[in-house]
């Protein structure tokens, strides 16, 4: 591939497992292509945040649910409370066994707002997974 540049990167080894099963049932032709694909989506998703737009959207995020995430998550939910428009939470199991707790939030707001939300959500402890879709 032109213009391409090596990386070293690291991976607890549970989710080096996930990554390659991905690359075998999703037929990627490599641990490579599926990461720049992951990137490439995630790079798509955050310039949608360009401030000045209003934007819809859906963030999620698991987390282990100690009492100072769950108390974080209840501060920045009502810090945010005006831009969402419904809320869901859940507790599940991940890969590694571990139950965790799901909150699935359905938002719409000016860009700037919203992407100060999803950045507080990014930072909470305990967190192991976040996503962001913008329609």
């Amino acid at each position: 591939m032109a213009n391409v540049e090596r990386i070293s990167l690291s991976f607890p080894k549970f989710l080096l497992s996930e990554l390659d099963s991905i690359v075998e049932s999703k037929n990627y032709s490599s641990r490579s292509e599926l990461i720049r694909d992951a990137v490439r989506k995630y790079v798509i998703e955050n310039n949608a945040l360009n401030p000045g737009k209003t934007v819809n959207g859906m963030i999620t995020v698991v987390y282990s649910p100690s009492k100072d995430a769950m108390e974080e998550m209840s501060h920045i939910y009502f810090e945010y409370e005006n831009i969402i428009k419904s809320m869901n939470q859940s507790y599940v199991k991940t890969a590694c066994e571990k139950n965790k707790k799901l909150e699935i939030f359905v938002i719409e707001g000016e860009s700037d707002i919203v992407s100060e939300f999803y950045q507080k959500i990014q930072n909470i402890s305990g967190k192991i997974y976040d996503n962001i879709i913008i329609f």
